[in-house]
């Protein structure tokens, strides 16, 4: 079984692994942390981390989409002007 990732596909397990593994760093990450920092602090870094890398995600899909309206020959009424 496949999974679409961005432009390419690639495999469910493979996807998968790399979601865990993540997940696996953020909560090793989160747990040495705290010790280090109060709550508030911790919140802040959590809610940065979320807003790059939504802002991220956006900007990888945007160029994304871009390229393949360019290789596909469609144009946009934007490009038009």
């Amino acid at each position: 079984m496949t999974v679409n990732c961005a432009d390419e596909r690639v495999e469910t397990e493979v996807a998968f692994y790399n979601f865990r593994c993540l997940q696996g760093v953020g909560l090793a990450l989160s747990y040495a942390s705290s010790a280090v920092f109060c709550v508030s602090v911790r919140l802040y870094i959590i809610i940065s981390l979320l807003v790059i890398s939504t802002v991220l995600y956006v900007v990888a899909e945007y160029r994304l989409r871009r390229n393949h309206a360019h290789s596909s020959g469609h144009v946009t009424d934007m490009e038009r002007r």
